[in-house]
């Protein structure tokens, strides 16, 4: 039975298990680069772990962020018909075509400034589409009309 970790418990086993895997020194940015979010994964165990999970903190809890921080990984140094900046760019402004654009802007920097990895997190899910094929030809998942602004109009 584990027992319920502290944050900088938690922090430090991901950590390690990150490393246990092989993964570079240089990559545990990848684990927390969205803080807030990292924070979140933590409160979750510690709900699960306060509802009566007592394998919360248990390695096959946890190594479900460390695979899937290794697949971010892996999908930033893969090459794919469109780059994040240019995701990102064709993103916004598609999103900035229709409706007031000062408004709109106002709330991409809100919403950027709560989950700094919005738009990166959409751009994986896309690749994570493209390298899973879920359209034929898998290029398409870069195409306007599948880019996820319609998530950021029901955001809006």
């Amino acid at each position: 039975m584990q027992s319920k970790m502290s944050y900088e418990e938690y922090k430090e086993r991901i950590i390690e298990l990150f490393l246990e895997r092989g993964n570079n020194e240089e990559d545990i940015w990848y684990l927390t680069e969205n803080l807030k979010n990292f924070k979140g994964k933590y409160e979750t165990r510690c709900e699960m772990f306060k509802n009566g999970n007592l394998n919360a903190f248990s390695y096959e809890n946890l190594i479900g962020h460390v695979k899937s921080t290794e697949d971010n990984i892996r999908m930033d140094n893969t090459e794919y018909p469109m780059s994040y900046e240019q995701f990102k760019n064709r993103v916004i402004e598609l999103f900035l075509e229709t409706g007031d654009r000062e408004d709109k802007i106002k709330f991409l920097n809100e919403l950027l400034e709560e989950d700094p990895c919005y738009i990166k997190n959409s751009y994986r899910d896309t690749c994570s589409d493209y390298e899973r094929k879920v359209i034929d030809p898998p290029e398409k998942v870069f195409e306007d009309y599948l880019l996820p602004v319609r998530d950021l109009e029901m955001l809006y």
